[in-house]
C-alpha cells in the first residue's frame, strides 16, 4: 500500500505542474482529465494491482508536463497544418467559440427548418 501511495503522490505532484485551462472546463482539458483519472484509479486501489504501468504513465505525463517533444523537435513555422497559429487554435477549441459554434449552427437549422416550411 505504501509503494501504491508513493506512485499517487508522485503522479500528483508532477500534475501540480500543469495548469488547468479555463477556457476548456468541463471535461475538455487534458489536464483535468488526467487528474480524474488518477484520483478514480486511486480510489480502485488500481495502483497496488500493476506498478510497471504507473511507472510508464509517470514517465508519459513527465513527458508531457516538460514539453519534452516540443523542446526536442523544435518547429521551423509557428502555424499548424490548418495555417492558424497556436493562440489562434487555442481560441478555436475554446468552450467558448464552440458554444458560439452551437448558437451558429442552431439558427441555421433554424432558419433551413423555416424554409422548408415556407416552400409546402
Amino acid at each position: 500500500m505504501a509503494a501504491a501511495a508513493g506512485n499517487y503522490k508522485r503522479i500528483l505532484q508532477l500534475l501540480e505542474k500543469w495548469p488547468i485551462d479555463k477556457s476548456k472546463v468541463g471535461g475538455r482539458d487534458l489536464g483535468e482529465f488526467l487528474r480524474n483519472y488518477i484520483n478514480t484509479a486511486y480510489k480502485e486501489n488500481k495502483f497496488e494491482t500493476n506498478y510497471k504501468y504507473w511507472d510508464r504513465q509517470y514517465l508519459a505525463i513527465h513527458k508531457l508536463v516538460s514539453n519534452e517533444n516540443k523542446n526536442k523537435y523544435r518547429r521551423l513555422l509557428s502555424s499548424s497544418a490548418t495555417g492558424l497559429t497556436g493562440e489562434q487554435c487555442h481560441e478555436v477549441l475554446s468552450n467558448e467559440f464552440l458554444e458560439e459554434l452551437k448558437k451558429e449552427e442552431r439558427s441555421f437549422l433554424k432558419k433551413l427548418f423555416s424554409l422548408k416550411k415556407d416552400t409546402e
